[in-house]
């Protein structure tokens, strides 16, 4: 619990790269807790780094987290700290083993950024099918008509092969079905019947590799799907077959992947995330040709934004006014 004569507050780590929305943030916690801004990095801390940030979130009994990474270490020095709520579904980003061994509940805030995800991903399917970005580029580039011209495929009789049906696959496969595309999915989670109550088609992974035009990750970053798609899966898909990426970017091998465009094996890849934020400009994904690089913009809409904030904060209150949290992730075995 906090000091004597110290007042909680609640931190919400923000930048002009990663925002928060902050106005239904402190319309939430509203005679709960002042509301305090922390720009801390999206990226692990140094010793030093992570002495100086805890200086900054000393007395925070909530932190709102956008980028950063709440490590054991940095817990550690965080005594007041009851809560962690995480701006998005993901929660690879906490230690959340160690925040509940420290009386840290966890939340996330599923299916908040569900629609803006899933219109991205489609809109990335588009742009390779039909090779929007490039024809786009010239034309304004070098101010020329039908050289700039291609001719690509179309959605319709297309498989697209989900990997993860959570709330943002199943819309996914929604609007897949609604252009006539054929949606297999592949989630271990979920039983081959509840896969089919989603709307699409169950499959192994291996199976829905080698039968998807188009395959789609929606799957969380874990131990086991960490690199899921590298150069075994890869030499599974049907030659000429596009990868979309607006989940986590370790779940793809991206040497694995530049290889792969170089070599002809895919038709293209559109990443909307990348193995290591901010990405090393030396990486030969850059190279690769056939390729849509999108800078981690699939939740950046007004709406989603308003809805994971709102979301996430008025979980934080509910810890801190001593009620359960709706979206928890953990079971802390103590309480601070």
């Amino acid at each position: 619990m906090p000091m004597a004569g110290k007042r909680s507050w609640v931190a919400v780590t923000a930048t002009d790269d990663f925002p928060v929305a902050m106005a239904p943030v402190r319309d939430a916690l509203k005679g709960i807790a002042p509301v305090r801004v922390v720009a801390l990095p999206f990226r692990p801390l140094s010793g030093a780094e992570e002495k100086r940030f805890a200086g900054d979130l000393d007395g925070a009994a909530g932190i709102l987290l956008r980028p950063g990474y709440v490590t054991a270490s940095l817990l550690d020095r965080l005594a007041d700290l009851r809560v962690v709520a995480v701006h998005g579904a993901g929660v690879d980003q906490v230690d959340v083993e160690a925040s509940g061994a420290r009386g840290v509940l966890v939340t996330n805030a599923p299916g908040a950024n569900a629609d803006a995800v899933a219109e991205i991903t489609i809109g990335l399917m588009l742009s390779l099918a039909r090779r929007i970005p490039e024809a786009a580029g010239r034309v304004r580039g070098e101010r020329v008509w039908g050289e700039a011209r291609h001719t690509g495929s179309e959605l319709k009789g297309k498989t697209l092969g989900l990997i993860g049906l959570g709330q943002i696959g199943i819309r996914v496969g929604r609007i897949a079905g609604a252009f006539g595309m054929t949606v297999a999915a592949h989630d271990p989670a979920l039983t081959k019947a509840e896969i089919r109550e989603r709307g699409a088609r169950p499959m192994t992974l291996g199976a829905l590799l080698a039968a998807s035009d188009f395959v789609s990750l929606h799957a969380p970053l874990t131990p086991e799907t960490h690199h899921l798609i590298g150069r075994r899966a890869i030499a599974a898909m049907k030659k000429g077959a596009f990868l979309v990426n607006a989940a986590r970017g370790p779940l793809v091998d991206e040497k694995a992947l530049a290889r792969a465009l170089v070599g002809g094996k895919l038709g293209g890849a559109a990443l909307d995330v990348l193995d290591g934020e901010p990405p090393d400009p030396k990486s030969a994904i850059f190279d690769a040709p056939n390729i849509i690089l999108t800078p981690h913009m699939a939740g950046s809409t007004n709406e989603c934004l308003e809805a994971i904030a709102r979301t996430a904060a008025a979980d934080i209150g509910r810890v801190l006014q001593g009620k359960r949290a709706k979206f928890p992730v953990n079971a802390p075995i103590k309480r601070r």
